[in-house]
């Protein structure tokens, strides 16, 4: 599904809280005394409707899946400097939050395996009016943005009269969590070496796509 169509973007942030992707995540560099920031769930009204219930459970299983995906890269940063027992602690934390997400995530079938989407963005060409009745076609994405139903999205996109640019990078629970169990092993028995490179196999094995949606340009360039 990737295109080589570049957007000249202004974008468009559905979600605040989704809008925390994989290189803000491994943008920051941790100290041996640092551990990664908790994302906490800010409190939830009390009325709240069917949809807004789903897009909060969703955007709950999310945030589980950044904060353990940052404890990954942290660990893996820490290896690099020899920090053996505090990447062993980091990725402690990491497996029991991809354990209960495992557990709270429908389990994949025929078609692909269990995925948690954790960061989507929707890109708008420079120069087109952001409308009241384009937000609100926009906002009915919502729910499917959140919990990563990608073919629903484009859809729906299709139906904006407008060139759109959906990016979205998943992340692989099963796969992910059995390369930090791999690692946890490889630092019991101080092979850290091993260990690192299982850890780059788990962040590039998060699944990252870009769909360029009621395209206006047959012959794309560069």
């Amino acid at each position: 599904m990737n295109s080589t169509v570049k957007i000249s973007a202004v974008t468009l942030f559905l979600l605040a809280n989704t809008a925390f992707g994989t290189t803000a995540v491994m943008a920051a560099t941790p100290t041996p005394s640092q551990a990664p920031v908790a994302v906490t769930t800010a409190s939830v009204p009390t009325a709240l409707s069917l949809e807004q219930e789903q897009i909060h459970q969703a955007d709950a299983l999310a945030q589980k899946a950044r904060e353990a995906m940052s404890y990954i890269v942290a660990a893996r940063q820490l290896l690099s400097e020899q920090h053996g027992e505090e990447a062993h602690q980091y990725l402690e934390q990491a497996k029991g939050l991809l354990t209960k997400l495992k557990s709270e995530v429908p389990a994949g079938d025929e078609n692909g395996p269990a995925l948690v989407s954790i960061y989507s963005q929707m890109g708008i060409k420079k120069g087109v009016e952001i409308t009241e009745q384009l937000k609100q076609q926009l906002g009915k994405t919502h729910l499917d943005v959140v919990r990563g139903n990608h073919k629903k999205v484009v859809e729906a996109l299709k139906t904006v009269d407008i060139e759109l640019q959906y990016s979205f990078v998943d992340l692989p629970v099963v796969a992910t969590l059995g390369k930090v169990e791999s690692a946890l092993k490889l630092l019991s028995t101080k092979n850290t070496q091993e260990a690192g490179k299982i850890l780059d196999d788990a962040e590039a094995g998060l699944i990252h796509d870009s769909i360029i949606v009621n395209s206006v340009n047959e012959n794309p360039v560069g």
